[in-house]
């Protein structure tokens, strides 16, 4: 069960837009169906859009974002729900990570903090609630892992034949780009988004090549006008997989923010973590 779950993380982090050649028009209200007022209304299309929002995206250093994260996960008669949400600060050079996950999977909970900057990575123990500093060559494997996903966290030009799928809308500040499909055309995305944004050394366990269908996916993200950063996403899914004649059913809606981008300018480890952290060899094993 635990590699589908890292399946679902991967997808949320692989997930970006796409673009089209028409504008902006005003966004619905999907309750009263009325359109929002645009006082000043955008002559960008969705192309000229996204390539702004690739350059900035470029000049992205830092940020912080919060994610909530709702999988149901089923294999023949086992289900299982995991609920998680994350608080997380990112500077890219050089890579330094602040990072609180709460998850509750089958009535149980636990709680994961990490640090990770040029001092070391710092992990809480979530049985014992004690701090682990992690071994420098996992350290600097992780660190290859991370910079591997967040090389390109906005690459629109892997999404350019799926162009006409998505709806463009804008309201006074923001545009919204959304993203309704399922059947075969969408499958091929996924796998091509997991085969780009697999951490090395996963491949084993994550089975890009199985069959896979994604029944159901709606895709919105929110850019700034002005900057043009993605200020967040909401992501609805229903996926299938047959590996090896194992039917896997995920379910999963994601919703993240990120804002303070460009605005965090130091991740520092409170010294009582560096002072009494438990160091952990390559031969160790945690309990």
């Amino acid at each position: 069960m635990k590699k589908w779950t890292r399946i679902c993380a991967a997808g949320i982090l692989a997930f970006v837009l796409s673009a089209c050649g028409q504008t902006a028009v005003p966004k619905e209200n999907p309750i009263t169906g009325e359109k929002e007022e645009v006082v000043v209304k955008s002559e960008l299309t969705a192309g000229e859009v996204m390539k702004k929002a690739n350059a900035a995206a470029e000049t992205q250093q830092s940020m912080h974002s919060d994610m909530e994260i709702l999988q149901t996960l089923e294999m023949g008669d086992e289900k299982q729900e995991i609920t998680s949400t994350i608080d997380m600060d990112m500077i890219l050079e050089p890579l330094a990570m602040r990072q609180t996950m709460n998850m509750q999977v089958g009535g149980e909970e636990m709680a994961i903090e990490q640090y990770m900057t040029e001092e070391g990575f710092f992990m809480k123990d979530p049985q014992s609630g004690r701090w682990v500093k992690l071994p420098n060559d996992m350290y600097k494997e992780v660190t290859g892992q991370m910079a591997g996903v967040t090389e390109s966290p906005v690459d629109f030009s892997m999404y350019k034949e799926y162009a006409k799928d998505f709806i463009f809308e804008e309201t006074h500040d923001e545009y919204v780009l959304t993203l309704e499909g399922s059947g075969e055309k969408f499958s091929e995305l996924m796998k091509e988004m997991l085969g780009k944004n697999m951490p090395l050394g996963t491949d084993e366990a994550m089975p890009v090549e199985a069959d896979m269908k994604v029944e159901k996916i709606n895709l919105q993200f929110s850019i700034d006008k002005k900057t043009f950063f993605t200020k967040d996403f909401d992501m609805d899914m229903i996926m299938t997989m047959d590996e090896q004649g194992q039917k896997i059913k995920v379910t999963q809606n994601v919703t993240g923010t990120m804002t303070k981008i460009n605005e965090v300018d130091e991740i520092k480890i409170p010294k009582e973590i560096i002072d009494n952290a438990q160091k952990m060899d390559s031969r160790t094993n945690q309990q």
